[in-house]
């Protein structure tokens, strides 16, 4: 059982939490928000993933368990939006540690290429290896999406991710 944590918005880590659940088909996730109040009782979990998709300045500033729970992560998925210098981070990931961001941005390994009213186009900018040590080449997926969820897309991007990552199938959203 992957244990993925999130830093975000408690809506968005929710919202991300119960698609994660509700496409995944063989994998159970553990998905935990990391924010102030949580990250002392956090600090021995080994998480696979971090999704970093929200401001951390303050965070890694009260706490130094949140620089042992990166340090020791697999993954390392950033919203390069709102994370745009990525050097900071790399004074403590560890050379073993997967990079991988995503947003509307160009330089995101993970962007939308496309959103129609019904669906969305996901794209792999950069290949990645999944937790199979898989490559996971460039290339676009189609995602099927509700009206509602339409304001979630940076979201979406991470759901693609993680659920890619352990070799599930996001097929709708």
């Amino acid at each position: 059982m992957p244990f993925i944590g999130i830093i975000a918005k408690e809506s968005d880590s929710n919202f991300i939490k119960n698609k994660i659940t509700k496409n995944s088909k063989k994998t159970n996730f553990e998905v935990i928000n990391i924010n102030k109040k949580s990250i002392e009782n956090i600090k021995n979990i080994k998480f696979e993933a971090i999704v970093i998709n929200d401001e951390i300045k303050e965070l890694l500033n009260n706490s130094n368990y949140l620089e042992e729970i990166i340090k020791k992560s697999k993954y390392l998925i950033i919203n390069s939006d709102i994370i745009e210098n990525l050097e900071p981070l790399n004074f403590f990931v560890n050379s073993t540690t997967e990079i991988i961001t995503f947003g509307l941005n160009k330089k995101a390994t993970i962007t939308i290429s496309s959103i129609k009213s019904e669906n969305i186009l996901i794209c792999v900018q950069k290949s990645f290896k999944d937790a199979k040590n898989k490559h996971i080449e460039e290339q676009e997926f189609k995602i099927e999406m509700k009206k509602n969820n339409l304001k979630k897309i940076c979201n979406s991007l991470v759901i693609f991710a993680i659920l890619t990552i352990y070799g599930e199938k996001l097929q709708k959203i």
